[in-house]
């Protein structure tokens, strides 16, 4: 035990001298940290959990809370091993080292890596201590740790930066009537930046595209390692790692058809595996699969599903075909873009009928469908328009919708179809307006 304490001490002490960084530049979330409650912060890795811990412990010092009773510590830390005993010895730690009372804040990043974590919390939560924790696991949703601590949690999803954060990293301001605006060319030509290489923080400020998509392709190496590969003890991740990148290629995922793909390259691989595989990686925020919407459970079941990444840079950092087209990537970003906005409850599908017709995003509530949206870059040619709307009314007329969308690049109309009101809207309009 004196070993772990004395770490820690040591670590604590760092953090101490080493301070909050002074330059962070603000995310549109705000947290409060409360007594009796843990206040979980989780998302993928690189996606600014951390930050956002520094940016609540800024407003902490602000709206007056002493600094001397702030604590931050990382479980990434090297010298830390995975073992309970350097969480038993934490707060001996702290009142030996920095004197403080019953009062403190603590921030305790990627803490799931030692075992035993959450009955420690439980242990700890009618103290006078104000917990905030991180990570970049599925395992610290509400659902996932509510048992043992018995529902005494508030969870933020971190994503990578939203466009509008985006914009702010980048030192331009927005104007409200942007379509008017002598900015909008340069708003734009930013809005394909973002499109190509993604919101994550650091790759924001990254200069050439070379860095960014060497530094994207370490993300991926990072993520995969560290939060699928260790997390789940996977002896093969040569197979998990084709598979990531299948299906950086992929629309609509089937795991019969993933293995005769996997296997005609070389790659041996179940079906069970794979999807045992594909699960991890949502764990780890990394994909995003959406189910067809459908009234019966059999469909639901047996449709192939529709693959998201967690964010359109990365995907395109590791995808085989390298120039992924870029309509799939601006489908990928409306989805990250409602995602965001997604309320309690609700739930993300797509729609497709018998003769192949397809709406790409479905918004549903309660078993009812909310909202319609079909993803289309550049409808320009009549076809496509006429392709795009027919499947929208047909979804419309059997969803019982009055009014359904369809995301652009840049194009904002209205029309009414078989007695049915489609909206286009582009997608700037979308990013700066939710």
């Amino acid at each position: 035990m004196v070993k772990e304490r004395h770490i820690l001490r040591q670590i604590l002490v760092e953090w101490k001298e080493f301070g909050i960084p002074r330059d962070l530049i603000r995310r549109d979330i705000s947290i409060k940290p409360n007594r009796g409650v843990v206040t979980i912060i989780t998302g993928a890795r690189m996606s600014g959990k951390t930050y956002l811990m520094f940016q609540t412990m800024m407003d902490l010092m602000r709206s007056g809370i002493d600094e001397r009773t702030i604590f931050y510590i990382n479980f990434e830390d090297e010298r830390i091993d995975p073992r309970p005993e350097f969480l038993t010895e934490l707060l001996p730690a702290i009142r030996e080292e920095f004197g403080v009372g019953d009062k403190i804040y603590l921030f305790l990043d990627e803490i799931h890596r030692i075992p035993g974590w959450e009955r420690w919390l439980r242990r700890n939560l009618l103290k006078d201590i104000y917990f905030v924790i991180s990570g970049s696991s599925s395992e610290l949703m509400p659902d996932q740790i509510s048992s043992v601590l018995g529902g005494r949690t508030k969870t933020h999803i971190v994503y990578p930066l939203s466009f509008r954060e985006f914009l702010r990293f980048r030192k331009v301001d927005v104007e409200e009537h942007i379509e008017f605006s002598m900015r909008k060319h340069d708003v734009m030509r930013l809005l394909e930046e973002y499109m190509l290489y993604g919101g994550f923080p650091e790759i924001t400020l990254r200069g050439s595209p070379y860095e960014k998509i060497g530094r994207l392709q370490e993300y991926f190496a990072a993520i995969m390692y560290r939060d699928i590969v260790r997390r789940h003890n996977i002896d093969k991740p040569e197979v998990l790692e084709v598979l990531l990148k299948l299906l950086a290629d992929t629309t609509l995922f089937s795991a019969s058809k993933m293995e005769k793909t996997m296997r005609s390259i070389g790659y041996r691989a179940s079906k069970a595996t794979i999807l045992k595989y594909k699960s991890y990686a949502e764990k780890a925020y990394f994909i995003y699969q959406l189910e067809i919407i459908s009234p019966k459970i059999k469909d639901r079941l047996q449709y192939p599903r529709k693959i998201y990444f967690i964010d359109t840079g990365l995907r395109r950092a590791i995808c085989k075909s390298w120039a992924l087209s870029k309509s799939r990537m601006f489908e990928n970003l409306v989805f990250l873009t409602l995602l965001r906005t997604k309320r309690l409850l609700e739930n993300i599908g797509y729609w497709r009928d018998h003769e192949g017709r397809e709406v790409d995003i479905v918004i549903e509530q309660n078993l009812k469908v909310k909202a319609l949206y079909q993803i289309s870059y550049e409808p320009m040619e009549e076809e496509t328009i006429k392709r795009e709307e027919k499947a929208l009314v047909k979804a419309m007329k059997q969803l019982g919708i009055k009014k359904g969308y369809i995301v652009t690049w840049d194009t904002q109309t209205q029309k009414t179809v078989n007695g049915k009101r489609i909206v286009y809207i582009p997608l700037w309009k979308i990013l700066l307006e939710v």
